[in-house]
């Protein structure tokens, strides 16, 4: 017999577990950041998580988005990379995020891009400038993701 509140201890031990990897960071001092460019020295000291949030569309963040961001609330920074048409949305509240082509600009160009090695590096630089010790993914992962579209998209002269 599954007692009601099995969900709510559930969800209680992983805010635990969440608060004893936070602590641990702090502890034994986050990832070494010397590359997170767009961290000031403060935040470098501090915990860092980023969000890949590719798919969200709409006018307003997904539950699934919304409650990731709820679960990271403990890191200092927490950083939401996502289609340019929702950052207006992560901005009014507070959030830092950065953007990437969404899938209609890439198919849209008509630019005989190499729109691969394009978002590979993209990518890379996102990591690289944030130094996450956590990542966190709504949707499919961000490789995943792009190359489905591409591979779609073949035919059209991006590849």
């Amino acid at each position: 017999m599954v007692h009601p509140g099995n969900g709510i201890m559930i969800r209680h031990l992983r805010n635990i577990g969440l608060r004893f990897a936070l602590r641990s960071l702090r502890i034994f001092g986050a990832a070494d950041k010397a590359d997170a460019l767009l961290l000031s020295q403060q935040r470098k000291r501090g915990s860092v998580a980023l969000i890949w949030a590719l798919a969200e569309t709409g006018d307003r963040l997904s539950a699934g988005l919304s409650e990731k961001l709820a679960k990271l609330s403990g890191f200092e920074t927490v950083v939401v990379v996502c289609p340019p048409r929702v950052f207006s949305l992560l901005r009014s509240e507070g959030h830092f995020f950065e953007t990437l082509p969404a899938p209609d600009e890439i198919l849209s160009s008509g630019i005989s891009s190499n729109w691969a090695l394009y978002l590979r590096r993209r990518i890379a630089r996102i990591r690289k400038n944030w130094g996450p010790d956590f990542e966190a993914v709504v949707g499919p992962e961000p490789e995943v993701y792009f190359e489905a579209i591409l591979n779609g998209s073949e035919d059209s002269g991006l590849s």
